[in-house]
């Protein structure tokens, strides 16, 4: 495997992982990975279990060490120091926190630990209880706290001693979905405000989408992409990507020319997005539900064609529609419109409307038969 290098802007790099691997006995858990993290940003690890995200943090902590590659903070070698002797701050998914001492206990432990005096103690405590909105909690135990609570003292215990770099494993994955949502807005904008360079793992596309500076998405020990949520979202690097981060239809086919790609019965036109590929060439087209076009359709006539709603699911704010077409047997085209859409178009099941997929929104991928889509 050739090294996997993602790097952000030409500033110097806060942290600097350099062709780092991991080797389980024979399984290799990260492949040759270097990655560039610049000061004040919040980077995300995203993937499924077993990718390598938690591998790769851990040996950034000094956790597991890495059984080659350098590993570089502020310019400073760390590859073989301890977690005691690197600058971080860490909050994992099970909050780790004493059940035998008190909110406040808890949060000063690591000042504690420095021989740090009790005054100076107990001002840094108050203020980061405050900061995380538990002011009054420092004489609680963790048992008489919720989850969410649980997270934010330690998230202050975390952030305790200043480190230079905060790093989240799974910190929200064992909350319910309402404190979720609220808590990791909390926590982005805590991140902000304190400019703390900050790398979370997570497995949740959304939370990574609405949290992120840059997302580095990993698959199978190596980096797949890097880049910003939007970036990450609207143009997907590959079809694992464009798989893993939202929802995509997936539309199997062959280059017919330049331009076009024939894909059941149908050709589309897809711009320049065959570069690379030769006539014959099997490929997977993708288009995101909400890009697929019923309002003023006929416009878009290179890939206009008439479609029947097969099913319809209300989602709240939206409904997705499970689309077919004769000439597209492999699988219903699904189409994500919004409530004032389905009202204007009267659409229900069994109704049949022209449906255009336009053709800038069409990417093509290589065709691996790995089985990305549905």
């Amino acid at each position: 495997m050739g090294r996997t290098t993602a790097t952000g802007s030409g500033e110097e790099a806060f942290l600097r992982v350099v062709g780092v691997t991991k080797r389980f006995g024979d399984f290799t858990a990260l492949a040759d990975i270097s990655l560039e993290v610049h000061e004040g940003e919040l980077i995300c690890f995203l993937g499924p279990s077993g990718c390598g995200k938690t591998t790769l943090l851990r040996a950034i902590a000094g956790l597991d060490f890495q059984s080659s590659g350098r590993i570089y903070q502020r310019g400073r070698d760390v590859s073989d120091l301890p977690p005691t002797q690197r600058d971080f701050g860490i909050v994992f998914q099970s909050y780790a926190l004493f059940p035998n001492m008190t909110v406040a206990k808890n949060v000063g432990y690591g000042l504690a630990s420095r021989k740090t005096s009790r005054q100076r103690i107990a001002a840094r405590v108050a203020e980061l209880l405050e900061m995380v909105g538990l002011p009054n909690a420092g004489d609680r135990y963790p048992a008489a706290l919720s989850g969410g609570q649980q997270q934010r003292v330690a998230l202050a215990r975390a952030l305790a001693t200043s480190p230079g770099m905060l790093l989240l494993d799974e910190p929200l994955s064992a909350l319910d979905a309402k404190v979720r949502v609220r808590l990791r807005h909390e926590m982005k904008a805590l991140q902000r405000s304190l400019g703390i360079t900050t790398i979370m793992v997570t497995h949740d596309q959304e939370e990574a989408l609405s949290m992120a500076d840059r997302i580095v998405v990993m698959n199978h020990g190596i980096i797949e992409q890097v880049g910003t949520p939007i970036e990450i979202y609207r143009k997907p690097a590959s079809a694992y990507v464009a798989d893993f981060v939202g929802a995509m239809n997936f539309l199997h086919g062959e280059v017919v020319q330049q331009g076009r790609v024939r894909v059941g019965g149908i050709e589309l036109a897809v711009d320049g997005a065959t570069a690379g590929f030769s006539q014959g060439d099997p490929v997977v087209v993708c288009i995101r539900p909400e890009d697929v076009a019923v309002r003023d359709a006929e416009t878009h006539t290179a890939n206009c064609y008439e479609m029947a709603v097969h099913d319809v699911e209300f989602l709240g704010s939206f409904c997705r529609a499970s689309l077919e077409s004769e000439a597209l047997t492999e699988a219903p085209l699904i189409a994500d419109f919004s409530i004032n859409l389905m009202r204007d178009f009267d659409l229900s099941r069994g109704k049949s409307l022209p449906v255009a997929l336009p053709k800038d929104r069409l990417q093509v991928f290589a065709d691996d038969g790995g089985g990305a889509g549905p």
